[in-house]
């Protein structure tokens, strides 16, 4: 950069200067395309903008009237030589970099009378902004008839100007993207009825969103310290051992089925846990992660038929069993039932030796062990 002329090198670290203080994009194209306009002699600019998908996006005008790019993109793009929409979606290759062209074949044609004549465009210079192989924008200037073309010198300064102003582009886009990101993991991670806890390949954690924590702290308030060496922390990381056990030896790229189980709460709660080996492929030091999903269980969501099935329970049954698991005691039941507590008593004791348990606790338990789901 120290080789640009004193009127350039400002040109350009004011567009860098805006890339680095501002996420407004359209800004920094703008004085990106007014900087290439400073120092390259034009009567008239348009900056395509790729859209991902090899069309045309948010066109910015400089001393040209949109309703013929309108035509162009509905109707003229296709009589145009150079193409100019060719090339735009960022996974294709480019034909060109820096390039000069004037129109003097095409004056008995449509397209020059009809579109180019009118905005008096006959020369052109093509400027394609790249950086890292990605294509960033097209800015072409255009200058009339009665003007001089475009020089070989000209073609030079653009080659010279362009990677610099590609790059702040780029810097404009990339930090958009970051801020976009992080806005959206932060209104996704506040707003989750999950918790997620990552894991590195030593089982240390290395992530936990607000959901996890605040599930830790129903579970047990001293857990949130996440000391591997606290019971509630190791029930919460068993399955993760026992994967990483059964991944010993297999190369990257080996895969284990991802873990169902419940852990039990205070008051009789549940919650479910999923457990799954990342493993992100070779290259990586210490490649696998794992992750642990975890989510309070709605402790009324039951399925009557098939515990009436299983265990041969009546309706009657059903319904303290569902009045229990909302966490309500004996007294609380008989209410809900209109009976005396003396019999929701008898109702639990024929309950609990059909199911084949001798308490509450172990009535959960083997509910939930029941649809096949480890407890721990």
């Amino acid at each position: 950069m120290d080789n640009l002329p004193y009127h350039m090198l400002t040109d350009v670290l004011e567009v860098i200067s805006a890339a680095n203080d501002s996420l407004d994009d359209q800004m920094v194209r703008k004085k990106a395309l007014q900087a290439l306009f400073r120092t390259i002699s034009a009567e008239g600019a348009v900056f395509f903008l790729p859209d991902g998908n090899g069309g045309l996006t948010n066109i910015i005008l400089k001393n040209l009237d949109k309703a013929y790019c309108n035509f162009y993109k509905t109707y003229y793009y296709q009589f145009d030589p150079l193409r100019l929409t060719r090339g735009l979606d960022r996974r294709k290759g480019l034909d060109f970099l820096e390039k000069a062209f004037s129109y003097d074949s095409f004056k008995p044609t449509e397209y020059y009378n009809n579109f180019l004549k009118p905005q008096k465009i006959h020369h052109k210079l093509i400027v394609n902004m790249v950086a890292e192989k990605e294509l960033y924008g097209r800015i072409v200037l255009t200058r009339p008839r009665k003007s001089k073309r475009f020089t070989k010198d000209e073609i030079r300064t653009a080659k010279i100007i362009s990677p610099y102003l590609a790059h702040a582009l780029a810097h404009s886009d990339l930090r958009k993207e970051i801020r976009l990101k992080g806005s959206l993991l932060d209104y996704i991670e506040k707003r989750s009825s999950i918790g997620i806890i990552l894991l590195d390949e030593g089982l240390r954690m290395i992530y936990r969103n607000e959901k996890a924590e605040e599930i830790c702290d129903k579970l047990e308030e001293k857990s949130s310290t996440f000391d591997p060496s606290d019971p509630i922390v190791s029930r919460l990381f068993k399955d993760c051992r026992e994967i990483k056990a059964g991944l010993n030896g297999c190369p990257a790229g080996g895969m284990m089925v991802p873990r169902n189980s419940v852990i039990k709460g205070p008051d009789h709660t549940c919650f479910s846990l999923i457990t799954k080996a990342l493993d992100h492929g070779t290259g990586w030091e210490g490649s696998r992660t794992f992750m642990i999903s975890i989510q309070e269980q709605s402790r009324g969501n039951i399925n009557p038929q098939y515990l009436m099935r299983t265990f041969h329970l009546s309706k009657r049954e059903i319904d303290v069993i569902t009045l229990l698991f909302l966490g309500l005691k004996n007294s609380q039941i008989a209410g809900k039932l209109f009976v005396s507590e003396v019999t929701i008593k008898k109702h639990l004791q024929n309950i609990y030796d059909k199911v084949g348990v001798s308490n509450r606790t172990s009535l959960i338990n083997r509910i939930f062990t029941s649809s096949g789901q480890d407890v721990i």
